[in-house]
Order: C-alpha cells, then sequence, then structure tokens
C-alpha cells in the first residue's frame, strides 16, 4: 500500500500562508503532500489587499478569490451610504470596470530586486509583472508650521520656505549625513555586543543626535514604515532598523535600488496562488479550535475545528502563517492541554498593533504645500516627537539619573497600561504624535484626475464625503519583547511537534520577509529549495540582503581611516601596552582572562583560588577602548567602560561552578548586564589581589598601601586622568550647606520613587543594610570549604530586624521624642512611632522621599506622631526651639553623605539638639583605617557617578569628630556588613527580577549596566569584609540610659552551634 500524502494545514491565507502553499503544493515530489490552506476572511492576500474604487460614486469593493467556505458575499463599502448594497458585490480580476473605476493596493505596494529577491523570483515564476514607482519620503510637522519637506525634488526640501533661515533644519540635515555615513559601523560590532542590543531612544541619546533629526526624520519616517507609536518606535532595537535601511540602501544618497508597484496590482499574484490551490483554499473558514493527537509512537497530529465547532480535519502538520495573537488562542484552546505553554507563552511576546486605515481623497491629510507632497507622507506633531531626551513638563531637559544614562528621571510607573486606554486614531490616539498618508496616484501609478490616498490612523477622520472605505489592519510591533518571543520560536519550537509558524513578524515585518518566512517553513518541510535558490551553497531560501559591510566600505574615505588611524587605534595600542604590563604585576594569584574581538585570550594570575572562588573571571571585550579608559582613569574608567557596554564577566559554564556565598545568577545573565554575579567575582579578585603582601609595609603617614591595585602605582599614565576626575569632585560636589548637599542628594534619592520600589522590601522600604538570621558556615559542612554566613529568612523580615536592633540599641521608651536625620521612605520613624509612640520629626534633603514617606504615614494614620521636614541637619541644629528636644536621634546610613569636612559639624549638630541623657545611633558605611588617607585623597565609582560627593568616613575619622565637636562618646559597636553584601545581592536579583517594569519607567541599558555595577561594588566590598556596616552607640559620658547594653547578652559570646545544630537550623 503507498505511503499516504502528508497532510498539512496552513492557518492563514496573507502572504507567508500563500508563498509556503504554492512552495509544497507546486515543488513537492507528487503525491506526497496534501496541503489545504485556511483563511478567515472572503479573500486570499492578507495584506496584498487589492480593492476597486470608485473615483465618482466614492465607494469601493473587494476581490474574491479561493473557495469560499461561508456565504460568498463580499459587502461593498461606502462612506456616505453603509446600508448601500452595490448590485455586484464581488469583482473578478478580469472584469472590466468603468472609466471612474480603478484597481488600488491598501496593504502591499512596493517592492524591489535587491531587497526582495524571494518575492521578485516568486513574481518571475508566476507570471507577474511590476512597474516602476516613485518612493519619495515627506515629513510634515504642525500642519506645516515647524517643518515641511519631502524628498522628491529640491523644491521639496524647501518645501516651506522659513526653513531656509531656521539653524535646527541644517542641523537636522547635518545630522541625516553623519547618520547614513556612520550607523552601518553598528552593524559591524560582534553579534554579543552589548550595543546592538540598544534602543532607538537610547541609540540617539547616546550617538548626541539632534531633536531636530529625530524629530523631522527618523522618528516619524519609522513609525510611517512600521505603523507604530512613537513609543513602540523608541523601543526598537536600534540594530534593526540600521540593518533594514542598509539592505534597503537607504543611507546612501546615490545607487539607490528601484521600487516597483505591481502591475495589475497584488490580486495578480495572490489570485495565481488561488488558481493553484483550487478547492484547498478555503476563504470565510476561520480556524478557531485545535486538539493535539498523541499517537502510540509520539507522534502528533492536529485535528482543527472552525465555526459552529465545525471539523476541517486531521493534519500531520500544522503552519500559523496568522497573527500571533490568532496562534495564542488557537493553539491555547487544545482540549488535551499538551500544548507547551512555553510555546504560547513566546508567541504572545509577539506583539501586533492595530490600525486604522482609510481610503480617501481628501487632501486635509497630505502636506500643506503641494511641493511637499511625497508617495508617503508623514503628517506629525512635534509635541509629542521630542521623545529621544526626556523633558518634564515645562520643556527643560530631565537629569540624566546616572552619568551617561538616558532614563526616567522622576518617572512614576504607569497604573495603567496605554494601549487599553487609547484609542485607534484621533488626536489622543495611539499615533498621536505621526500618522502617514500614501499618495496612491504616485505610488502606483493611477492615470485617474482624482487623488486617491491611503490614511493610517489620522489624527482627524477625512471629509465623510471622500471616503471609499474603513478597515482595520494590524502589524506586528518590533520591541525587544517581539524579538525574545521570536528567536525563541526559531531556536526551539519551530517544527517541533509538527507546528510551524511564519509572517513577517519573523524578519523586519515587510512583504518579503513574509514570503521568505512562509518559504523558509514549506522547504524545511519539503526538503526541495527554491527554483531559484543557490544550490551550490545548499540553499533553500534567498537569505535576508547583508549590505552593511558594502555601506561601510562604500563611506570608508582616507580621511576616515586617518581620522581613526590617530583618535583610536593609537590610543589603544599604547594604552593596551600599559594596561597589560600593568595587569601581570598587579593579578598574581587567581586569574582574570580577557577575550577579544579577534579571538584572543589575554591572561593574568596563577590560578589558584583568590576572590570568590577557583574559576576564572572571563571578561569579554567588545571594544578596545576598554583599555583607554582603564590606562587614563583606573578603577573609575574601569566602571565607566562597563557602563558604556565595552566589556561584560562572561557566566561560568555550570550552576555548581558558582561559589555558595554568591549564589547562581538564575535569569539574570543576558547580553546587556553579562554576568552580574561574575561582576562580584571580578572585584572580589582584585581585592583578594589588592591585599596580598600588606603586612608591615608602611607608608610615611603610618598608613599601610598594597601592590599597584591599591594605588595604580603600576599605571602611572592614569595619574592625570584621576587626578581630574578628583578636581572634578572636590570642586563640583562638595557637601556645604549652602546647595551641595542638597544638589548631592537629589542627584541619587530623587531618582524615582517607583524605581527604589523595584527592589527594596516592600514593606518598610529601608535602603541599608538588613540582618539577617544568619551562623557561621562550618568549613566541613555539605564538603564546603570556604567560610561564610548562612542566610535565612526574607528581606522583609530582616529589615525588621534591624529595625527594632537599632531601636534596641537607642534604648527607645514609649512616648520619647526621637530625630530620625535622613528619613529615607519613612520606615523607622513609622517603626517608631506605631511600636513605641514615639513622637518622631524627620529631615531630609530629598523632596521626593518625603512625598512618599507622608503618603505612608497617612495610611498608617501616624500625622499626629510624625512631622517630616526638607532641611539641612546644619540649619536645623541652629533654631532655637531644637535645642535639647530629643530624647533620641538616629541616622541610618546618612553619614556618608556629609563628607569628610563636615563630619564635625554632623556631631556639632547632633549635640545641639540632644537631651543630656540622650543616645545618638547610628548606622554607618566605613571604610578601614589603613586605605582612608589614599581614601581621601582619590575618587571613585560610588562618590563620583552613584552617591555624588559622598564619603564613608572611618571609624577613627567619626570617633576623633565627635571628640573635636562634640562631648559624645562611642559606647557600643556592632558590624553588619556580611549582611549588607547579603541584602545587596538580594537587591539585584529583585531590580533585574523586574527589569521591564524598570524600562517602562524610562531607564536604559546604561541604566540597568551602572545600577548592577553599583550593587555588585558594594557587595564584593562588605562580602571580602574589606568595608564596614557599624552599628554605633554615642552618648554623653556616664549615661544610664544605655546600662541595658552592658548586660550579659550584650557583652558576652553566645556558645557556637554544633555541625547538627547547623543543618537543623538550614533545614
Amino acid at each position: 500500500m503507498p505511503d499516504q500524502p502528508k497532510s498539512i494545514a496552513i492557518v492563514g491565507g496573507g502572504v507567508s500562508g500563500l508563498a509556503a502553499a504554492w512552495h509544497l503544493q507546486t515543488q513537492s515530489t507528487p503525491n506526497s503532500v496534501d496541503v489545504h490552506i485556511y483563511e478567515s476572511a472572503s479573500r486570499l492576500g492578507g495584506h496584498a489587499h487589492t480593492i476597486t474604487v470608485d473615483t465618482e460614486k466614492m465607494t469601493s469593493r473587494d476581490y474574491v478569490n479561493g473557495n469560499d467556505g461561508g456565504n460568498g458575499t463580499v459587502t461593498s463599502m461606502n462612506a456616505v451610504e453603509e446600508e448601500k448594497k452595490e448590485e455586484d458585490a464581488s469583482t473578478k480580476a478580469t472584469q472590466k470596470k468603468n472609466k471612474h473605476e480603478v484597481d488600488i493596493d491598501v496593504g502591499f505596494m512596493v517592492y524591489n530586486n535587491a531587497n526582495y529577491p524571494n518575492m521578485t523570483n516568486w513574481f518571475k515564476e508566476m507570471g507577474v509583472q511590476g512597474e516602476e514607482t516613485d518612493m519619495s519620503l515627506s515629513i510634515s510637522l504642525d500642519q506645516g508650521k515647524t517643518v515641511e519637506w519631502s524628498s522628491h525634488s529640491l523644491q521639496g526640501i524647501f518645501a516651506n520656505p522659513m526653513q531656509a533661515i531656521k539653524p535646527e533644519f541644517y542641523t537636522f540635515l547635518i545630522d541625516m549625513m553623519h547618520f547614513n555615513n556612520h550607523a552601518g559601523e553598528l552593524l559591524l560590532l560582534p553579534e554579543d555586543h552589548p550595543s546592538r542590543q540598544v534602543t532607538i531612544g537610547e541609540y540617539l541619546n547616546k550617538e548626541g543626535y539632534s531633536e531636530a533629526f529625530a524629530s523631522y526624520y527618523l522618528v516619524p519616517m519609522m513609525a510611517a514604515l512600521w505603523s507604530a507609536s512613537v513609543e513602540n518606535v523608541m523601543a526598537f532595537p536600534a540594530s534593526s532598523l540600521i540593518e533594514f535601511m542598509c539592505n534597503h540602501r537607504m543611507l546612501q544618497l546615490f545607487d539607490r535600488p528601484q521600487w516597483k508597484t505591481p502591475a495589475g496590482r497584488s490580486i495578480q499574484y495572490t489570485s495565481k496562488v488561488a488558481d493553484i490551490m483550487g478547492k484547498n483554499a478555503h476563504t470565510s473558514t476561520p480556524i478557531v479550535k485545535l486538539n493535539k493527537i498523541t499517537k502510540g509512537d509520539g507522534s502528533c497530529s492536529y485535528e482543527l475545528f472552525t465555526s459552529d465547532d465545525k471539523s476541517c480535519g486531521v493534519f500531520d502538520d500544522v503552519i500559523f502563517a496568522c497573527h500571533s495573537p490568532q496562534a495564542v488562542e488557537i493553539l491555547s484552546s487544545d482540549e488535551s492541554k499538551t500544548v507547551d505553554p512555553n510555546l504560547i507563552q513566546a508567541l504572545d511576546k509577539i506583539e501586533y498593533g492595530d490600525n486604522v486605515v482609510y481610503v480617501h481623497s481628501d487632501p486635509a491629510l497630505m502636506p500643506k504645500r503641494k511641493a511637499a507632497w511625497g508617495s508617503w507622507n508623514c503628517m506629525g506633531k512635534s509635541e509629542f516627537l521630542s521623545t529621544h531626551r526626556q523633558k518634564d513638563g515645562s520643556g527643560n531637559k530631565k537629569k540624566e539619573a546616572m552619568e551617561g544614562a538616558a532614563s526616567g528621571f522622576g518617572n512614576k510607573l504607569s497604573k495603567e497600561d496605554s494601549s487599553d486606554t487609547q484609542h485607534l486614531e484621533g488626536e489622543n490616539g495611539r499615533m498621536r504624535a505621526v500618522y502617514v498618508t500614501y499618495y496612491i496616484n504616485r505610488l502606483q501609478n493611477l492615470t485617474t484626475s482624482t487623488d486617491v490616498f491611503v490614511s493610517l490612523n489620522p489624527h482627524t477622520a477625512p471629509n465623510p464625503e471622500m471616503v471609499y472605505r474603513r478597515q482595520i489592519m494590524a502589524h506586528p510591533q518590533f520591541t525587544r519583547e517581539t524579538l525574545d518571543g521570536r528567536k525563541e520560536i526559531k531556536d526551539k519550537f519551530q517544527g517541533k511537534d509538527g507546528l510551524w509558524f511564519c509572517g513577517a513578524y519573523m524578519g523586519h515585518g515587510f512583504h518579503e520577509d513574509g514570503c521568505r518566512a512562509g518559504f523558509e517553513v514549506a522547504t524545511a518541510i519539503n526538503q526541495v529549495p527554491l527554483p531559484w535558490a543557490n544550490k551550490d551553497d545548499g540553499q533553500l531560501v534567498l537569505p535576508t540582503p547583508d549590505l552593511a559591510k558594502f555601506t561601510f566600505e562604500q563611506n570608508n574615505t582616507f580621511f576616515r581611516r586617518l581620522k581613526h588611524f590617530l583618535t583610536y587605534r593609537v590610543p589603544v595600542a599604547v594604552c593596551k601596552a600599559f594596561v597589560v604590563r600593568f595587569l601581570k604585576a598587579a593579578i598574581t594569584k587567581g586569574e582574570l582572562v580577557l577575550k577579544l574581538n579577534d579571538g584572543s585570550l589575554l591572561s593574568f594570575g596563577d590560578s589558584s583560588p583568590c576572590g570568590a572562588d577557583a574559576h576564572p573571571v572571563t571578561a569579554r571585550v567588545f571594544d578596545d577602548w576598554f583599555f583607554v579608559k582603564i590606562a587614563t582613569e583606573y578603577d573609575l574608567g574601569l566602571a565607566r567602560s562597563y557602563m558604556s557596554g565595552q566589556f561584560v564577566v562572561e557566566a561560568l559554564e555550570k550552576k555548581e561552578d558558582y561559589p555558595w556565598t554568591l549564589g547562581f545568577p538564575e535569569g539574570e545573565v543576558n547580553k546587556v548586564l553579562g554576568d552580574p554575579v561574575g561582576l562580584t567575582r571580578l572585584f572580589l579578585l582584585f581585592v583578594g589581589n589588592r591585599d596580598i603582601g600588606t603586612v608591615g609595609v608602611r607608608s610615611s603617614k603610618q598608613h599601610t598601601y598594597g601592590n599597584a591595585l591599591a594605588n595604580a602605582s603600576g599605571l602611572a599614565i592614569s595619574k592625570i586622568g584621576s587626578m581630574l576626575n578628583y578636581l572634578k569632585f572636590k570642586i563640583f560636589m562638595d557637601n556645604s550647606e549652602k546647595g551641595g548637599s542638597l544638589k548631592n542628594i537629589h542627584a541619587h534619592y530623587d531618582i524615582s520613587n517607583d524605581l527604589f520600589r523595584t527592589f527594596l522590601d516592600k514593606e518598610t522600604l529601608m535602603y541599608s543594610s538588613a540582618i539577617y538570621d544568619a551562623v557561621a558556615q562550618p568549613p566541613a559542612l555539605m564538603g564546603q570549604p570556604s567560610p561564610g554566613l548562612r542566610f535565612k529568612g526574607t528581606l522583609e523580615e530582616a529589615q525588621w530586624r534591624k529595625l527594632d536592633t537599632l531601636c534596641d540599641r537607642a534604648q527607645i521608651l514609649p512616648g520619647q521624642t526621637l530625630l530620625d536625620i535622613g528619613f529615607g521612605w519613612g520606615g523607622l520613624s513609622i517603626h517608631a512611632a506605631k511600636k513605641y509612640g514615639c513622637k518622631v520629626t524627620g529631615i531630609t534633603l530629598s523632596v521626593e522621599q518625603k512625598a512618599l514617606a507622608e503618603e505612608r504615614v497617612e495610611k498608617e494614620g501616624l500625622g499626629h506622631l510624625i512631622n517630616f521636614e526638607v532641611v539641612d541637619y546644619r540649619i536645623f541644629a541652629r533654631r532655637q526651639d531644637n535645642q535639647g528636644k530629643f530624647d533620641r536621634v538616629i541616622s541610618c546610613e546618612m553619614i556618608e553623605a556629609v563628607g569628610h569636612e563636615h563630619l564635625g559639624e554632623f556631631f556639632w549638630a547632633v549635640e545641639q539638639v540632644l537631651k543630656y541623657d540622650g543616645v545618638l545611633v547610628m548606622e554607618a558605611i566605613t571604610t578601614p583605617e589603613a586605605r582612608y588617607e589614599t581614601y581621601l585623597r582619590s575618587t571613585d565609582f560610588i562618590n563620583t557617578i552613584i552617591f555624588p560627593g559622598s564619603l564613608c568616613p572611618s571609624l577613627h575619622a567619626l570617633v576623633d569628630a565627635s571628640y573635636k565637636w562634640s562631648t559624645l562618646s562611642l559606647e557600643h559597636i556592632d558590624n553588619i556588613g556580611l549582611h549588607y553584601a547579603e541584602t545587596l545581592a538580594e537587591w539585584r536579583r529583585r531590580f533585574n527580577g523586574k527589569e521591564d517594569v524598570v524600562r517602562k519607567m524610562g531607564f536604559d541599558d546604561v541604566f540597568l549596566r551602572v545600577w548592577n555595577y553599583y550593587l555588585t561594588y558594594c557587595e564584593a566590598g562588605f562580602r571580602s569584609q574589606t568595608e564596614n556596616c557599624l552599628i554605633l552607640v554615642f552618648s554623653r559620658p556616664g549615661n544610664k540610659a544605655l546600662m541595658p547594653l552592658c548586660e550579659s547578652r550584650a557583652v558576652t559570646q553566645m556558645e557556637s552551634f554544633t555541625e547538627e545544630e547547623v543543618e537543623a537550623w538550614l533545614e
């Protein structure tokens, strides 16, 4: 008995489905396949949609093709009389028309030989002809008042004469030429380079392009190309856009491809496929349900159902050539629930946006000046296009959240998804910034004297008397989530269990992408190459043209090469030699590996255990400017290099390779960040090498110094950059009472309350070290030789424990007055008021923190006990009514914002407001005395970028300041530094787990890297116990209130756990 042909169902009759159907039906071995295509509409083609318009009656009608599974009628559309029925509601491709009727395409309109190779060859194979067309672009903002230009001619460039005297217009033209010359360089970077992950918004900001360039050209053009909102445009991957523009030769003024439009419109090719498929092309047959049938041998088949639960048959393979939301709906209907939920989740990531399409003859939706009319015309509002640098409500540019990071400074997370609240069209629609009108007469070479336009999502609907039809069309939105979902489908699910997926979303969203995706699936099924494929190279389908290198070489002039040699290659060569020599001297233990773009490896160290573990720390260096940054700025240069995406740390191969003290970066490793835990390992490796051989080595000031890593003694070239950074720090980041402290606090704590909520504990919102339930790790336990603490409990539980500890150390009594200096978001103040009934006064310099803290106080009903104020601690202390007012003063990690020169002022201020028997409890991050003098004479990542002007004092500096400026004495110390390491690690895990939320607030790749660098940098300091977090108790001598701190529980060491007790504790 001969083999049964493989039964294949194609869901969706758009270009992808038609391409797959054509190849399987015409190129497969005879009788090897039985192919059926199912389309919910009454015609095949999808966006290849030809209609006939009557320019006299203002009516339109569809063509019909395929085997109608419904009632076989197509309703004519008339904007004036919607109830009116046309005598002939359907049109055949060969039917004659009256003199006022003309065929137009409303979706797919143009193609060219260079960029549409599969489509062009497919058309040739089917005998479909093309005719040359014009693809000029026009931009008109604010009804032509702000700018109006067209690429159609020189006259069109200056269609608005006022542009000739506007400097910003020439800025736009210069930036456009610069973009055309340099944008292609992004595509020459390695695939894993973080810069290839940036969005358009991030790219424009990073490269310094002007507002005019973004608003007058790039953003409206992209919005028109992809029928996308400005928000989606700014989230579009820059590499995908530039790749598209390179391959379509849009980055060059000359030698651009000749565009074509199908002669006789796209109905010519859709009807030919319909004829080939015959009765197997089922129109008006929506697939609404699928049942997966698993056979005894493990293979699968699928029964498909249309409306009224009518079975369409059982199929070996199903090709989903529909939009992803429809595929999700169909696959989710499987009654057996055996379709992989991860597949459905991946498909669900692929976003589509609906667009309202008007076919009309109203010139009001075109540029004001006819000289500016192009084939596609972007009509917009400049107020909504000024996006690539964030602005506040007053029109002023917002501050960067961190150095170099375009961000959502001060942004709040929207309570509602804008897609649910915005209309598709109108002034406040999804495309409120820009809409597009296609001039069909020019695009499709119409001979009619009446102008015909197609407008998508217009801000104002065209005159109803001039409308032929209104319809909805959906287009893929190329967000980061869409690309992730697409990659997941390609890598993990394509063809698995006989399920296949194709659509324009598999490429750039255009017709060539759709047909290529269909061909790729079809050739994968029958393993027969396309007739025009290069069989000698093993090709099944012609790939996407890759013209990036061609574009770069075309723009790579002699002077440009000379400039690159002098400004890049020479400094890189010099600095690389310095850095390599430095690292050879500095890294003597452990192993650091630098992996360069050419595949070479630079290894340093002896591979012995050092830092966190015995495994090498591998840094993937994407840009050799990495060596220049380190050579000229030392450790701050390393930070800025990571922020810029010039390197990441690679993940270890196995989960078990990670040291138990650091944990495994579950779901945190990606191309933007690399391995965040790897950063901690890198810093621990540096610390381990820095502190080697320091015992007994003293400077003239009797403060120890280490090897080259401690003070860059082996990298003399960095001294200049370090000195400049230090001078900038001293001049611009002071903590004086006259605004310096306020400015520095604002730069960090006022970034965004919602940002901090993404990673702080949900109950106290404490932005300081927690205190976990912890025991020391016995060396032999569970085969773990490395020492460390074992932590237990949640961050929330640990923060409550810390608050209780602070209150205990202060010996707070019910009803006392408490001053909370630097109250953050009110966690300590609220706790003291609720638990002890304290009357709390909180002072801060952060307006944002105060606002949220007051909301929390009001919610708790504690307004009668708590009062917050934005005021400098020195001003507060000088008020007469605050003299000796407070029983207790608590300062939780505020002293770091004071500065070394002002430590005495802090203790003076506390003594002014503290009652005679009062107590000061201070939680402070401290620097070891051995490194303090060097630290005072330098800058680092934290006090320059994260907390401008900050300084972590040594314990000696604090005690010395209290002695010189007050009568307060140090009475008690607790060291919770290792708890801080765990707190920071948990903050990092929570922050990275909320990356999507952080991005929605406007924070970019640079900010994500900055924040990860900050959290891991600090974690390594505390984890290595070379930075401390101390709880210090100060009071005047003879204070009886502190007597409980002398109890045995406070001054004696509890008996250590046995190994058995530790095991029981861990369980």
